[in-house]
């Protein structure tokens, strides 16, 4: 098939699952036109192996976030956006990934399939790491202080969503390396490829909970009764301002995910040429 026949066919293949993603509630409308168009560069430049890679991220992903949905719906307290993903939370996640098989497309370069699994394997730690740890019983801790901090702040992290973040990347490193089975993009053995792409998107979600306990802003609310918390907002639910008490202003969540993204799918591109 020629590019633009792919590019069409990824158009309508994602424009019916952003559909079925904006019905449903995991994405706005900004949100949905952005993922048809970052999937349908990613089916039109990558094929069917880098699509499946997404398939895999959006399907698993979205699971995880209604995993005990009921028990989560406090967490629009304190973080700064809602459940439903919008235009910048998907190029955050996804626009590294499209960019990767843009580049791969055109050099052949087995470096850039590498890093294009491993930057929505880090997507998808991040994501298993946020939606299960929140669920741990144990006290989150600063990755970098190790104090305790609120459940549900960027930067925290517990033995669940530690291994929930593992999984999420092991689990793309194997949907990625079965399908290289087939098309053999990475010249080389299933185990090599299950956890280069595994343990990269597992130190990718480490740099992200690193950036979040330090660049990235936190704000202190007091609450009617004078109680004081951390949270992510900029502003309080009643549009009283927050105290910036942490981070940059100018970071937030989409930010430290576009950053640590960047980062892990840079070192992929150094090291990748050593693996394969």
């Amino acid at each position: 098939m020629t590019l633009a026949a792919l590019l069409a066919a990824g158009v309508v293949l994602n424009g019916i699952a952003s559909v079925l993603a904006y019905r449903r509630g995991s994405v706005d409308a900004g949100g949905a036109l952005v993922g048809t168009a970052v999937g349908a560069i990613i089916f039109g430049f990558g094929g069917p192996l880098f699509w499946s890679v997404l398939v895999a991220f959006f399907v698993t992903s979205t699971a995880a976030g209604l995993l005990r949905h009921r028990e989560k719906e406090w967490l629009s307290s304190i973080h700064q956006k809602g459940e439903r993903r919008d235009l910048v939370q998907v190029l955050a996640n996804g626009g590294l990934g499209a960019l990767t098989a843009v580049f791969y497309a055109i050099t052949r370069n087995p470096a850039w399939a590498a890093a294009f699994a491993v930057s929505f394997a880090a997507s998808n730690a991040d994501t298993w790491a946020s939606e299960i740890g929140v669920l741990s019983r144990g006290t989150p801790r600063s990755l970098v202080t190790f104090r305790p901090v609120p459940r549900g702040i960027s930067g925290g992290v517990t033995l669940r969503g530690t291994l929930a973040a593992f999984a999420g990347a092991l689990l793309i490193g194997l949907v990625f390396a079965v399908a290289n089975l087939a098309l053999r993009v990475l010249p080389v053995g299933f185990l090599r490829v299950v956890f280069f792409v595994g343990f990269g998107g597992f130190a990718g979600s480490l740099v992200d909970s690193l950036f979040g306990a330090t660049i990235q802003a936190g704000y202190e609310s007091v609450d009617e009764s004078g109680g004081r918390r951390l949270t992510e907002r900029r502003r309080s639910v009643t549009g009283a301002p927050n105290v910036l008490v942490r981070g940059l202003v100018f970071v937030n969540n989409d930010m430290v995910n576009f950053l640590s993204g960047t980062v892990v799918t840079g070192l992929a591109l150094l090291v990748a040429p050593r693996v394969f």
